[in-house]
């Protein structure tokens, strides 16, 4: 790690974050599927997302990999709190968010890893979408289901 590198100018300001590791990025790169990403370093970033309002809340999002070398079935958390999306304990960068009609369209960047995601969420609580990896070094697809968790 050569130092600290600055992401694409946030609300106010840069954000510093470390650069990632190949060794320590784990094959279930889809991570959050939804909003977020998720890897397993040790430090927690959130990057603003547009996200409309009826959307903010817990979300528990299952990511299932049709081609693998990634994990089979996956399980994260994602926290949406005016329009601000976030993974605790995850280390990400999210590009993109969810529309006012629910249709989800975001990048999930770790590194070189980059996880495009499209989908679309329903007022009531559920939503599904689709996957891939792109950019690093194994490619799987899959798809995700969201239910609200609170």
């Amino acid at each position: 790690m050569d130092g600290p590198f600055c992401e694409r100018p946030v609300k106010f300001g840069c954000r510093n974050l470390p650069e990632l590791s190949v060794a320590r990025i784990p094959t279930s790169i889809f991570a959050a599927v939804l909003l977020t990403g998720a890897l397993h370093p040790a430090g927690a970033a959130a990057r603003m997302v547009r996200v409309p309002n009826r959307y903010d809340g817990s979300w528990t999002i299952i990511a299932i990999t049709a081609q693998r070398p990634c994990a089979t079935r996956t399980r994260y958390q994602v926290r949406i709190k005016d329009s601000d999306a976030s993974v605790p304990g995850r280390e990400v960068e999210i590009d993109g968010g969810v529309s006012s009609t629910g249709s989800v369209q975001a990048t999930i960047t770790s590194g070189a890893n980059r996880v495009p995601i499209s989908g679309s969420l329903d007022v009531r609580g559920s939503g599904n979408g689709t996957w891939h990896t792109s950019g690093g070094l194994v490619t799987c697809t899959g798809r995700w289901s969201a239910q609200r968790a609170g």
